[in-house]
C-alpha cells in the first residue's frame, strides 16, 4: 500500500485538539487523564458527531494555576459535566499548558474561548464573570 493510501485509510497522527489559536493535548477520558504539571487552560469535552474537524464538542473551559488541584471529580461543576456527557465514559478533558501566563492573562484567554465557542456548562445561570459580559454578547 502507497503511503497516500495509508494516510487516508488510517488518517495522520493526532497531535492534540485546537480551539481557537490554542493547541490543547489530545482529549482524553477524563478517568485516564494525566493532567500536566503546569499551570493553563483545560477544556472539557464530550463526542460529538457533528463537529468537525474533531469528533468532540467543547461543554467547558477553565483555567487553572495548577490543573492537579482544578481538573477534579471535586470540581464545584463535575456534576453538570457528567450530566452533559451522560456518562462518565464519554467525559474527555484536554490541557493547553500556560505556564508563562499569569492569572489574569489566563482568565483572559478562558473567557475568550468561552465567548467564541459558548460551551453550555460555562454559560448556565450565567456562571461567568459579569466583566466578560460584553465578549459575550459580541460572539452571538
Amino acid at each position: 500500500m502507497k503511503a497516500t493510501g495509508w494516510v487516508q485509510l488510517y488518517g495522520p497522527p493526532r497531535a492534540g485538539i485546537r480551539f481557537d489559536n490554542r493547541i490543547f493535548t489530545e482529549p482524553a477520558p477524563f478517568a485516564l487523564a494525566m493532567p500536566p504539571v503546569s499551570s493553563g487552560i483545560y477544556v472539557m469535552l464530550v463526542p460529538d458527531l457533528s463537529c468537525s474537524p474533531r469528533a468532540f464538542r467543547a461543554i467547558y473551559f477553565g483555567e487553572a494555576g495548577n490543573f492537579h488541584d482544578r481538573v477534579t471529580d471535586s470540581h464545584e461543576l463535575f456534576d453538570d459535566w457528567i450530566r452533559e456527557a451522560e456518562d462518565v465514559g464519554k467525559l474527555y478533558v484536554a490541557f493547553c499548558p500556560t505556564p508563562l501566563l499569569r492569572e489574569v492573562q489566563r482568565r483572559w484567554v478562558e473567557n475568550d474561548l468561552i465567548a467564541r465557542y459558548r460551551p453550555v456548562c460555562n454559560l448556565k445561570d450565567n456562571q461567568t464573570d459579569p466583566s466578560y459580559q460584553p465578549l459575550l454578547r459580541i460572539a452571538k
